[in-house]
């Protein structure tokens, strides 16, 4: 049995893929800080239904923590680190900056260093479309020169792909970048746009909306996202010692705010009541995902619905829709 390290494991993505690494035999070590960027009640609900439910382990440890990490690695010998951990979002105030610096550039520096010391074979970690910024073509493409990201948090994840081929050159470890485009879907992340559309028109809460609704995004569905991961994984096996490079993980297919609106109206059959605030400087026009690279890989890309992804997580939203209010309110 293969064992695998899942930092962020009580987070969105990082919990989903714990419990389908579980599901596949896995032996898995989740770790999390559980801080308080949002709700910790819907951390530790992810914790006991994704991981301990399915006999995973779960570790209160913050990865930014050198002499924590040190002492799980000297530990365990792990097979494959997912290091889909770190300070998410790009809205926090420049006051705040400090939290992406300690989780996205600290952090990850540890995670990938005693990776490499420990001999680990494969290490995969979260990237972001948030790289590409506003001057890249589009769609955009891994191989395109051009980043200018428009927020620190996507300048953090830039600096990742930059030191991460120093760290593993030469080494046994192989490594590899995974560019996600605005993963979304049932027990996702209560500061993201499309969970607070859905909270607000089950629980009658006004939404705010940044800018006219034209801002576009490639919205994946996070059974897609698990599924790429898993495949990327297996793929990335096949690599000499030493490698490294970024995948896109995303679908190709961009949907305006206005169509995310649109559609989760006419599922819930509710009407939202919006409220039009000034744009974010932070936010690109437009994300879309060149897959060519993704699909030559894996032979898969990104492919539910915007309809589809949205109608399962309101699915899951009514189950929680007592809770709902309190976890976005948790975010602000």
């Amino acid at each position: 049995m293969k064992k695998v390290l899942v930092t962020g494991s009580s987070g969105f993505i990082g919990s989903a893929l714990a419990k389908s690494l579980l599901a596949l035999g896995f032996e898995v070590i989740g770790i999390d800080s559980n801080n308080n960027y949002y709700s910790r009640e819907l951390k530790e609900l992810r914790i006991k239904n994704f991981i301990i439910d399915n006999g995973g382990e779960f570790l209160e440890l913050d990865f930014s923590d050198r002499r924590a990490l040190d002492l799980l690695f000297s530990k365990h010998d792990f097979d494959v680190v997912f290091h889909m951990g770190a300070q998410a979002g790009v809205r926090l105030k420049k006051e705040n900056y400090w939290k992406y610096v300690l989780s996205n550039l600290t952090g990850f520096s540890n995670v990938i260093e005693f990776a490499v010391q420990s001999k680990v074979p494969r290490f995969l970690f979260a990237s972001s479309s948030s790289v590409y910024g506003n001057l890249a073509k589009i769609p955009y493409v891994e191989s395109e020169k051009n980043l200018n990201p428009s927020s620190f948090y996507g300048g953090t994840k830039l600096a990742n792909e930059i030191l991460t081929p120093l760290q593993v050159r030469d080494t046994a470890t192989k490594a590899r970048a995974l560019r996600f485009f605005t993963v979304y879907g049932p027990w996702g992340r209560p500061d993201m746009a499309y969970f607070r559309i859905i909270n607000s028109l089950l629980n009658s809460s006004q939404f705010s909306l940044n800018g006219t609704g034209e801002l576009k995004r490639d919205f994946t569905f996070i059974d897609d996202c698990i599924q790429s991961i898993i495949l990327l994984s297996e793929e990335l096996s096949q690599r000499p010692p030493g490698f490294f490079d970024k995948v896109n993980v995303g679908g190709g297919n961009p949907s305006s705010m206005k169509e995310l609106i649109s559609v989760s109206e006419e599922l819930t059959g509710s009407s939202l009541n919006l409220k039009i605030s000034e744009p974010n400087l932070n936010d690109a026009a437009l994300t879309q995902a060149d897959f060519t690279y993704l699909m030559s890989l894996i032979n898969f890309k990104p492919k539910t619905s915007l309809a589809e992804g949205v109608k399962k997580t309101i699915d899951w939203a009514n189950y929680y829709k007592r809770y709902l209010d309190s976890w976005v309110k948790s975010s602000n």
